[in-house]
């Protein structure tokens, strides 16, 4: 992720939170330009990938305020944060519509092989501080992280039923592992 006039600080508000950049991915692929790169970061403790888009903000899409999108799962699962992440971007480029915190996207079928998650959930990262989720602070948001989280289709009832902040209180409440794709549904 590389520093850009009209979001001054935003490397440095991320690497505070994820560490420093450990490799990128181009927007520039053989297809063409698909509008981001994915930025990842690495943490030791515990063992976690973190996915970002880098410049979907830019595009023209609609959303309560610029945005990016990430996805933080175990370190060896890496490949499927950053499909998810590239899938959700190119989505939300093609239908130029932006998540929103507590947006569903919902599949019929698992979004990962051989799991039971089949949809994504947007919302604020729970790993790090409320601070990390708008830049460059609450006062004056210019831009919104928001991290998707995957779900199963239990979950994504519960959420039709209960609403998007019940599902964290359940995860909360059973310690439930949402960096692990490979885990049991909390409902």
């Amino acid at each position: 992720m590389t520093e850009d006039a009209r979001f001054p600080g935003l490397l440095e508000h991320i690497e505070q939170r994820l560490g420093p950049v450990q490799r990128v991915e181009s927007a520039k692929t053989a297809a063409g330009n698909r509008g981001y790169d994915l930025t990842f970061y690495e943490n030791d403790q515990p063992p976690v990938t973190t996915v970002v888009t880098n410049g979907l903000r830019f595009q023209a899409i609609t959303s309560m305020l610029p945005e990016e999108i990430m996805c933080s799962l175990r370190s060896d699962q890496q490949h499927i944060a950053m499909y998810l992440v590239d899938s959700m971007a190119s989505l939300i480029l093609k239908n130029k519509q932006g998540m929103e915190y507590g947006s569903v996207f919902e599949n019929s079928k698992p979004l990962i092989e051989g799991t039971k998650i089949t949809a994504l959930v947007g919302h604020t990262n729970l790993i790090h501080d409320v601070g990390f989720n708008l830049f460059p602070g609450h006062d004056a948001p210019k831009l919104q992280l928001i991290t998707m989280v995957p779900i199963t289709g239990y979950e994504v009832d519960f959420i039709k039923e209960e609403g998007p902040d019940m599902l964290f209180e359940v995860f909360r409440d059973n310690r439930t592992n949402i960096l692990d794709v490979q885990r049991e549904s909390a409902v």
